[in-house]
């Protein structure tokens, strides 16, 4: 798998660690996901001329 580095606020980073009990990595993970999945599915629609 491969690894990507993020940079957010100091003040966002403080709130995160505030809640140790979720996993950023995998909150992120599933964003990139569902907007791939936007983009895939904005592509076919263009592809198949309905945009």
């Amino acid at each position: 798998m491969a690894a990507i580095t993020i940079a957010v606020s100091e003040k966002e980073k403080k709130f995160m660690d505030e809640h140790p009990e979720i996993k950023w990595s995998e909150v992120l993970r599933n964003a990139i996901l569902h907007k791939l999945e936007q983009l895939k599915k904005f592509e076919e629609l263009v592809k198949r001329g309905e945009l």
